[in-house]
């Protein structure tokens, strides 16, 4: 008879650890469940880097884990419309060599860093109150790029 009684407890106990175990899996740090990714329109993005990129599709979206206080980093391939031109490249160019453009170049690799909120100001149209940041990578020569974001 004592078995018995140590059975049921046994399954209740397993029973509860499973819920526990689902509850935090779910609500700290786990993925998002839809995979829907932000929207970033050329036009936004020129706001934010001051270059007109061609029209790209996302080919993969990577929707990281957003933790309890909010904060993700989310990633988009994308693959342009038509090849970046080479006067894209300069005008980029010309924005890194007047400085403190977030622009950043290494070899034929261009990679564009903001952060903004808790006290940084935000780029034009985005909002100072969120803790944001954005970063486009581009490589002369190919039709490829990445783009993350997230809040932090």
């Amino acid at each position: 008879m004592e078995t018995k009684s140590n059975n049921k407890v046994s399954k209740w106990a397993f029973a509860a650890f499973g819920l526990v175990l689902v509850c935090l899996t779910s609500c700290v740090g786990g993925e998002k469940w839809t995979p829907k990714y932000e929207e970033w329109p050329t036009d936004r993005i020129e706001r934010i880097t001051k270059i007109r990129i061609p029209e790209y599709q996302v080919t993969k979206a990577f929707i990281g884990p957003t933790t309890f206080t909010g904060d993700f980093t989310d990633s988009l391939y994308i693959e342009f419309e038509s090849m970046p031109s080479a006067e894209l490249f300069e005008q980029i160019d010309s924005l890194i060599a007047a400085g403190k453009s977030g622009w950043h170049k290494d070899n034929n690799e261009y990679s564009y860093n903001v952060t903004w909120g808790n006290g940084i100001p935000a780029p034009e149209g985005e909002k100072d109150e969120e803790d944001r940041f954005f970063k486009l990578n581009i490589t002369k020569g190919e039709k490829t790029g990445l783009i993350v974001y997230g809040m932090w």
